[in-house]
């Protein structure tokens, strides 16, 4: 044991004196994130107060119908009409921002309307805009519906309730608190899964690949230490590494969330939920097995890899596996079960989206915990194999 803890101290040593690894592992997760998160939200805010604020371009072709709710349109402060352009244009002139949306006013509308019928009205919009503007012309549109059914049930003497004989009330099961945790609990597992796996990437080729480019690899397996305890070391600081870069994720989207006056207050009391002591360990403890998971995928690449350049091109599309049951983890239709537990990666995200809203079946979570260890058995097993053979340590 002390031998590995000698190789471990060592390493570890050696690992954050190398800029690319410290890159990787603290400054992108602690710095990027919270820079990104910022400028995103803030560019979002901007985006929405200026279509909210925007006064709408809209042009109507009437057919000689709906005065009444051309003139309600008219007398907005926040719309200017314009009539007389050919409806034929309203695409192009969408499509070039010219016009912000246009209305056809279909035949038979006045006429329809008095009858008694349903009147026809097209909207034409672009659906890459904010989705404000079309909603300020749908509540106008619905305001002036309001008002034709009002006088259509005055007409009758009657009232809505004869119309709406059923009233349907809505209640959540999960609090406004809960929900905002599975919202943010299906996202956060895709940043720092993703950085547990990037942040033992560097480490594990340097540790292994470096060693053969810096033709040290035969001094070290000549030490008076076996080789088991020498990948053992080595594992440990890849390890390590992997875990440390996915907490600070966590650490990083934490400040960001902070740096942000926007941000609601319910998104801020579900971080420090995050950050308590309980979710905290829970983490730690999946991220642990799960990371030696993925030393057991990196460091077997990075030893049969001959340079630097070779280990990145074997490890990199492997990312890409590992996105894959992210995604899938953020969709609502899957949920932790018994059978969803034993699915690596998607295990973990299904379950800090359950820990983070504080809905988790501890039956699942011990499941989701037995299944992390036998895989990470797996990835020792793999690197001990993979590491005693000599074709492998020594490819050159």
């Amino acid at each position: 044991m002390n031998n590995i803890l000698t190789i471990f101290k060592k390493e570890i040593l050696d690992t954050f004196r190398d800029k690319r690894t410290l890159i990787t592992m603290i400054v992108v997760p602690l710095l990027l994130i919270p820079v990104l998160m910022t400028v995103v939200s803030s560019f979002q805010k901007k985006q929405m107060e200026s279509a909210q604020a925007k006064d709408l371009t809209i042009a109507i072709e009437s057919n000689g119908n709906g005065a009444a709710f051309v003139q309600q349109l008219k007398q907005r402060k926040d719309m200017k009409i314009v009539e007389g352009i050919d409806p034929v244009k309203f695409n192009d002139f969408i499509k070039e921002d010219s016009l912000d949306l246009a209305l056809v006013i279909e035949d038979g509308f006045d006429t329809s309307l008095r009858s008694g019928k349903t009147a026809d009205l097209t909207v034409f919009y672009n659906s890459t805009d904010e989705s404000a503007i079309v909603d300020r012309i749908e509540t106008a549109i619905e305001r002036y519906n309001n008002q034709m059914l009002n006088q259509r049930l005055d007409s009758l003497n009657t009232t809505k309730a004869m119309i709406n004989p059923i009233k349907t009330s809505k209640k959540d099961v999960y609090t406004a608190s809960e929900s905002i945790g599975k919202m943010i609990g299906g996202f956060l597992p895709y940043l720092f899964v993703m950085f547990c796996f990037m942040g033992g990437m560097y480490p594990a080729i340097d540790l292994f690949t470096g060693e053969k480019e810096r033709g040290t690899m035969e001094t070290i397996l000549t030490a008076p230490t076996s080789r088991l305890q020498i990948l053992l070391g080595k594992m440990m600081v890849v390890v390590l590494a992997g875990v440390i870069s996915g907490l600070l994720t966590i650490v990083g989207m934490y400040i960001a969330m902070n740096l942000n006056s926007d941000i609601p207050q319910e998104f801020l009391n579900v971080l420090n939920v995050i950050l308590s002591p309980k979710v905290i360990i829970l983490i730690i403890l999946m991220l642990i097995p799960l990371t030696t998971f993925f030393a057991g995928i990196l460091i077997p690449a990075s030893i049969y890899s001959k340079s630097f350049k070779e280990a990145q091109s074997l490890i990199q599309p492997m990312a890409f596996v590992i996105i894959m049951p992210l995604i899938m983890a953020m969709l609502p239709s899957f949920q932790l079960s018994y059978m969803t537990a034993m699915v690596p990666i998607l295990n973990v995200a299904l379950a800090c989206k359950e820990i983070i809203a504080d809905t988790i079946d501890y039956g699942h979570l011990a499941v989701v915990f037995v299944s992390l260890f036998a895989i990470a058995a797996i990835g020792i097993a793999v690197c001990i194999r993979w590491f005693g053979k000599e074709g492998n340590i020594l490819r050159t």
